[in-house]
C-alpha cells in the first residue's frame, strides 16, 4: 500500500510513528469507529431521521472506494483519522462539475485533534488532485460543524456557495428547516507539483506534494 508522507504539524512524540496510507478492506472496521467518534458529537444538533442516512452515507466505504480512494492517517500503528479522494468530483452525486477532484468523509478520532490530523489528510487529498492534474480541489461540510468551518477558514479555502445544498432535502423526506452543506474549494491549476519522492519496501513511491 503506498504511504504518503505526513506534514511536520505533528508534536515530535507522535511524528516518528505516524503515516498516511491507502486503506483496504481489512481498515474498514478501524475507519468507522474512528468515523463514528468523530461524528457522534453532531447526533444532538441534527434531527435523527435526518442524521441517521447521513451518517450511513459517509460510512459507505465500499461506494467510496467504487469511485474514488480511501486513505488513513495512523499513529502508533492505530487509526485515527480518515479520508476519501474522488478524482471525479461530479461522482459523489452532489453538485461539483465533472473533472473537478473531492475529498469525502474526512474525520479525526476525539483523542487526536490538535495533532494536525485533519491539515495532513487534506493536504494529501490536494496532493492526489494535483497528481490527477484536476483544476480544483473542492470539498462539503456542514453548518453544524463549526470546527470544521473554522479550519477550512484558517487555511485559506474559497467559499463557493453556489455548490451548497440543504443536507436536511436530501436526506429525509420529512425535514422542514434547512442545514446547509457548506461548499470549499482551492484551485490547483490543474498541475501535479512533486516535491520529492521516497520509496517504501512494497516499491510504490510516496509523493510530497507543494
Amino acid at each position: 500500500m503506498s504511504e504518503f508522507d505526513c506534514v511536520t504539524v505533528l508534536s515530535a512524540r507522535h511524528r516518528a510513528a505516524s503515516l498516511v496510507r491507502e486503506a483496504g478492506p481489512a481498515d474498514y472496521p478501524e475507519i468507522r469507529d474512528v468515523v463514528i467518534a468523530a461524528y457522534r458529537q453532531y447526533a444532538g444538533l441534527v434531527p435523527p431521521d435526518v442524521f441517521a442516512p447521513y451518517l450511513a452515507d459517509v460510512l459507505d466505504l465500499e461506494q467510496h472506494a467504487r469511485h474514488g480512494q480511501l486513505f488513513v492517517f495512523q499513529a502508533d500503528e492505530q487509526v485515527c483519522g480518515f479520508a476519501a479522494f474522488y478524482p471525479d468530483a461530479s461522482l459523489q452525486g452532489f453538485p461539483w462539475p465533472r473533472g473537478w477532484a473531492s475529498g469525502r468523509a474526512l474525520a479525526v478520532h476525539p483523542a487526536a485533534r490538535g495533532l494536525g490530523v485533519a491539515r495532513t489528510l487534506l493536504a494529501t487529498g490536494e496532493c492526489l488532485a494535483r497528481e490527477a492534474r484536476a483544476p480544483v480541489f473542492a470539498f462539503h461540510t456542514s453548518s453544524f460543524m463549526t470546527g470544521a468551518v473554522a479550519l477550512y477558514e484558517r487555511l485559506g479555502y474559497r467559499r463557493a456557495p453556489e455548490f451548497d445544498f440543504d443536507l436536511a432535502a436530501r436526506y429525509s423526506r420529512f425535514a422542514t428547516a434547512p442545514i446547509t452543506s457548506i461548499a470549499y474549494l482551492r484551485n490547483l491549476g490543474g498541475t501535479a507539483t512533486h516535491v520529492d519522492g521516497v520509496p517504501h519496501a512494497d516499491g510504490i513511491t510516496a509523493s510530497r506534494c507543494a
